[in-house]
């Protein structure tokens, strides 16, 4: 059962009516309550679902560095911009979602002391969204002490993302649970299609660079389940204005993924050995990838 907020205002109109009518009051208001919280229930499940099944954010940079693709300073957001974050919870969210992404990508390079700098500085989102008992002192203090093993602080990372979206379906703050986890998918795209764009190594030829990074274009192109399961839950959670934002710009990723994607997707699966998967095919996506970004962190 879903959270479906139409449903559920005309159950409350239907509670009240009965009410003022004197007659099975009671027992409406039971079983709409009871409703609604089996609803909710069902979200919150469906938040740790898509929280599991969603690319942690320290796999995509370690398909990156398997590409031989270097790492770029310019892609992490800056932590300058904290400050401007904080006091818009939806804006707060989405940015530590970001940021979870920006420290996997850091420390997979293992770019510690930057990487240890943004789970510090961090520490400001997790306070306005509700989660500073996720990233506090102790997981902070982990983190530096397991700087030389980016495994360990692969995990680290995960664990903060599961723990922030549990800790948010607890406080009834689905809506900031689906941004976070929006942040951080829309960061790993953003990371993923600007590095196949910007990828050049002298002398290299197209067709040897579309072999180098075929496995980056198609994982990529496997992200289109991911982003439903996404979708499904931004749609059932509380609609904040962050929320429609951030659902109407992935309906445009999704349009691309169905249109012109779907056509790539069925050539591979056809493919007979003539067809060779091009970096080109994801430039639609990486330009709305970025526009998305832009408007997330700026």
């Amino acid at each position: 059962m879903k959270l479906n907020l139409i449903k559920t205002s005309a159950l409350a109109l239907v509670v009240f009516f009965l009410s003022s009518c004197g007659g099975g009051g009671e027992k409406a208001d039971s079983d709409a309550g009871a409703e609604f919280e089996s609803a909710k229930a069902q979200v919150a499940a469906d938040v740790k679902k898509v929280i599991q099944d969603l690319p942690p954010p320290s796999v995509v940079p370690y398909l990156l560095i398997s590409a031989g693709a270097d790492f770029d300073a310019s892609l992490v957001n800056s932590t300058e911009r904290i400050e401007s974050y904080q006091s818009d919870v939806d804006k707060a969210a989405l940015n530590l979602g970001v940021y979870a992404a920006d420290i996997g990508y850091l420390s997979s390079y293992e770019k510690s002391e930057e990487a240890l700098n943004y789970m510090g500085e961090s520490q400001k989102l997790a306070a306005p969204v509700g989660i500073a008992d996720a990233i506090d002192y102790g997981m902070v203090a982990r983190f530096e002490s397991n700087m030389e093993n980016k495994d360990s602080l692969a995990s680290i990372i995960n664990e903060v993302m599961e723990k922030s979206g549990d800790r948010l379906s607890e406080l009834d703050q689905l809506n900031s649970a689906a941004l976070l986890l929006a942040g951080s998918w829309i960061e790993g795209m953003y990371i993923s299609t600007m590095i196949v764009s910007n990828y050049s190594v002298e002398g290299l030829s197209e067709d040897d660079t579309n072999l180098i990074l075929e496995p980056l274009v198609q994982v990529v192109l496997n992200q289109k389940q991911s982003l439903n399961d996404l979708m499904k839950v931004m749609n059932d959670v509380p609609q904040t204005d962050g929320v429609k934002a951030a659902m109407a710009d992935l309906e445009k990723v999704k349009a691309i993924y169905d249109g012109e994607l779907a056509e790539v997707e069925k050539n591979i699966s056809e493919n007979t050995g003539g067809f060779t998967l091009s970096t080109s095919v994801l430039d639609n996506m990486a330009n709305e990838i970025s526009r998305i970004r832009s408007s997330v962190v700026q």
